[in-house]
This record gives structure tokens, sequence and C-alpha cells, in this order.
């Protein structure tokens, strides 16, 4: 009997799509797409679309150079332009951003702890996804808007992402990422306005296209009839077109601004005894005063925003450019492999009676 039912729960765990039931080999193939995939799926969602711009949010090729202090009143002692001292820190400031290369990028975060070092903070991102999915649908589920669901679910989460930050940008510490935790009252008045904004722009750059969508008159998606495909129309090219435009316009304009400034205030928060991997400058231009000395301890979003270089923004949108190339590679690759395995998969499959 034990046999019997072992049998009849593995033949119903082949695959059975649409009334059809794919050969054993077929889930072979794509347990096999899964094991060669999903690396560089993780790589790219995770790994390139988040720490490699957060560090370059947050990188500055050119930190204010250390000037020794003399301890004998010697005003000679001190580097004048023409001093080794100061011809090393001209040299360095012409020192290209690391972020600017992504073989740089990916020696220094390998050189730290080798491919782990490319999901760093992903424990934390973990638990930053699940608890906003959590929160999220049970306010959405109350017939909350998105519109505020999302920015009240920024403002639960504002230590955990800001510790995701920290984790992100600095050399590797023993502790957990809950131990990480900055002050909640510290970090809430740093970050919370630019983490509403920045969940705002976000939900905007979703709401916008669709209404967009439904103004244009394309086909929309069923939820209630998920089977159901809407029928293409010719028009359908240049509507959709129009659609990836504005999302694309609204992601460049609103969403990455909003972004870098709340990275940067969440950067600043980190503390002293936590080095950078790559250059920082923690003042930002003289404008942070530490807390130690009655200034509030972190940077304001218009001073985030100011410190911010043109030639950060080029570097900061090339490095979107090329992270979407990769992206966009790796899915043509999905598709050109897949694809065909798909169309041999379902000339073997078997009509289920």
């Amino acid at each position: 009997m034990y046999r019997d039912i072992a049998h009849a729960v593995y033949r119903r765990g082949e695959t059975a799509m649409n009334g059809y039931e794919l050969p054993g080999w077929g889930w072979g193939l794509l347990i096999l797409d899964i094991i060669v995939f999903l690396p560089a799926i993780l790589v790219v969602s995770y790994t390139l679309q988040n720490i490699y711009p957060v560090l370059a949010m947050i990188e500055d090729p050119s930190p204010p150079a250390y000037e020794p202090v003399s301890l004998n009143g010697d005003t000679q002692s001190f580097p004048d332009d023409t001093s080794p001292v100061a011809d090393e820190a001209a040299r360095g400031s012409e020192t290209r951003a690391i972020t600017a290369s992504f073989r740089a990028t990916h020696r220094t975060l390998y050189g730290i702890s080798g491919w782990v070092s490319y999901f760093r903070g992903f424990a934390c991102y973990i638990a930053i996804v699940v608890g906003t999915m959590f929160i999220y649908s049970i306010m959405v589920g109350m017939s909350v808007p998105s519109l505020i669901a999302a920015p009240v679910c920024a403002i639960a989460f504002v230590q955990l992402y800001t510790a995701w930050v920290h984790i992100v940008i600095s050399a590797p510490s023993p502790k957990p990422f809950w131990r990480r935790l900055a002050p909640f009252k510290k970090t809430f008045q740093a970050t919370a306005l630019p983490a509403v904004v920045y969940f705002f722009a976000f939900e905007i750059t979703r709401f916008v296209p669709t209404l967009l969508g439904r103004a244009l008159g394309l086909p929309q998606w069923n939820p209630s009839q998920p089977g159901a495909v809407p029928e293409p129309d010719a028009n359908d090219i240049w509507k959709t077109l129009i659609v990836l435009l504005v999302s694309l316009v609204l992601k460049v304009f609103l969403v990455i601004p909003v972004h870098v400034v709340l990275t940067r205030v969440q950067a600043s928060l980190l503390p002293e005894e936590d080095e950078t991997i790559v250059p920082f400058d923690r003042s930002f231009q003289g404008t942070v005063e530490p807390a130690i000395v009655g200034g509030k301890g972190f940077v304001s979003p218009m001073d985030a925003w100011r410190t911010f270089s043109r030639a950060s923004w080029v570097r900061l949108v090339k490095l979107y450019v090329k992270v979407f190339l990769v992206g966009l590679a790796l899915s043509v690759a999905l598709i050109v492999v897949v694809v065909p395995e798909l169309f041999v998969i379902s000339r073997y499959a078997k009509k289920i009676e």
C-alpha cells in the first residue's frame, strides 16, 4: 500500500501544467537551469542592483587630506604647497573612484571575504523584505492605499534599513545585524523624512505608469482570472513604449536622487569605530558636527544632496547603465537557453486524461 501511495505521490509530483505531464528528464533540465542561473540572478538582483550603487553613493574619491599638527609650535613643520605631503594629498585627490569600475569594485569586495562579500548584509536585507511585506500586506488588506502603506513600512524599519547600509559600506564585524542597530530616536530623526519620501517616490513609479497604461487603453491583467491572457493590439507597442519611457524618467529623476540622499544620511550615522571599505568623507565637507561637540551627529538631507558632486552623479548614472546592461544580458541568456528547452520539453509532454 505504501509503495502505491509513494508511486502516486511521485506521479503527482511530476510536472502537470495546463493538463500536461512533463517527462522526468524535463524536470532535471529545469533544475539544472536553476542551479546554473540562480547564482547569477542573485548577484545581479542583489549585489549589482543594491550593493554597488550604495557604495557609489557614499564614496568620495578625494576626502579631506589629513594634515599633521605640529606639537612644538614650529610653523615650518606644517606642509606647504611644495612639500611631499602636500604632493601626496594632491595626487590622492585625483585618485579614480573605486566604484567607477566594475573590476575595481569587485576586487575591493572580493579582497575582503571572497565571494561571501557579494552577499554582505543579505540576512538583514531578507529581514527587511519579509518584515516590509508582512506589514504592507496587512495594511493593504485593510484597504490602506499603497501610497500610505509604503511610507509607514519605511518608518517601521528605519533602524534595519540603516543597519543594512552600515553593513554594506563597512568592514566586516563579528556582530550580528540586530546588534548593529543605531538608536531608534537618532535614526528616526535623521532618516524618517528621506525614507518616507523615498518609499513614496518608489510607489509613484508604480502608480503613475499603471494609471497611464489604463488611460492609454493598454490591456490589463486581471488577478481574478490569472489564466486569461489579454489580447494584444498593434497600437499596444507605442503605448507600451510611452509607459516604459515615463517609468524610466521617474526612476532616474525621482527615485535615484531621493535614494542618494537617503543612503548618504544613513551612512552619516555610521559609528566612528567602523571603517568603510571605500573612501568616505564622514564630515560631508564640514557640514556634520559630531554629537560630542553639540552637533546633531548626522548630515541633513539638504547637505547630503549638496555634497554629492557632479562627478559622483555621472559615476552613479554610468554604474546604473552598466548594471542595466548586465541584467539585460542575463535576461537574454535566460531566454536563449530556457525557451528552446521548453519547446523541446513540450514536444514530449503527455496530455493528462
